[in-house]
C-alpha cells in the first residue's frame, strides 16, 4: 500500500508558561503545503496565510484559538466558470498532552463517548510543537459554500450545445424531436 506524506504546518509553543491559565498571542504566517478544502473549492496550496494565534495552557494541554482571512478558488456548479471567495475563519481546538490524549482514547468505549472523535492530530508534540493543519482545516471547510456557485442566479449550461445561458440569446432553445417520431420527420423534409 502507498504511503501518503500527511503535510504537516508546525507550531512552536516557546515562550508559552506551564502554569495553568498562561497565554500567549502572536500573529503567524505560515504556507499551506496542501490545499485545504472541498472539490468543488479550495485554498490553494501554497497560499501564505496571516493567522492571529492564542494558546492558553490547560491542565489537559493547550487551548489554542486560530482566526484569520484567505481566498478559495473553485468553479460555479452549473457553468463550471471560475469563482474566488474570500473567507473569514476563526475556531479554538485543545491540543492534548500525549498522556492525557492516551489516557482519555483509553476510556473511548464502543458506544458514543465525549472523546469518541479525539485522535492524535490533537496532541502536544514532546518538542512542544502542534500541527496547523488539522485546526486550519477544521475551520476553513466550514466557511465554504456547500454549492459553489457564480452568482446565485446562475442559469448554468445548455444540455443540448453546452453554452452559457447566462450568454445566450433570449429564448434560447433547441428542437428536439423524440427519436421514435425521426422517420416521419425525415418523411417532412422530402
Amino acid at each position: 500500500m502507498k504511503q501518503v506524506k500527511k503535510a504537516v504546518i508546525p507550531l512552536e509553543l516557546t515562550g508559552l508558561g506551564s502554569g495553568e491559565g498562561d497565554s500567549k498571542s502572536w500573529q503567524v504566517k505560515v504556507t499551506l503545503p496542501a490545499a485545504i478544502g472541498t472539490e468543488d473549492m479550495a485554498v490553494p496550496a501554497g497560499q501564505s496565510l496571516d493567522l492571529q494565534m492564542l494558546a492558553v495552557a490547560i491542565s489537559e494541554g493547550v487551548s489554542l484559538s486560530v482566526s484569520g482571512a484567505t481566498f478559495a478558488e473553485g468553479s460555479c456548479v452549473r457553468c463550471l466558470q471560475p469563482v474566488e471567495k474570500s473567507l473569514d475563519f476563526s475556531l479554538t481546538r485543545i491540543y492534548y498532552y500525549p498522556d492525557v490524549l492516551a489516557h482519555l482514547l483509553n476510556e473511548v468505549s464502543d458506544d458514543s463517548s465525549v472523546y469518541a472523535d479525539l485522535d492524535e492530530a490533537y496532541q502536544v508534540q514532546p518538542d512542544s510543537r502542534l500541527d496547523l493543519e488539522p485546526l486550519l482545516i477544521d475551520a476553513i471547510v466550514p466557511q465554504i459554500p456547500y454549492s459553489v456557485l457564480c452568482s446565485p442566479d446562475c442559469p448554468g449550461l445548455c444540455p443540448e450545445c453546452g453554452i452559457m445561458l447566462a450568454e445566450a440569446e433570449a429564448g434560447h432553445h433547441h428542437d428536439t424531436i423524440d427519436p421514435r417520431w425521426s422517420a416521419l420527420a425525415d418523411l417532412l423534409d422530402e
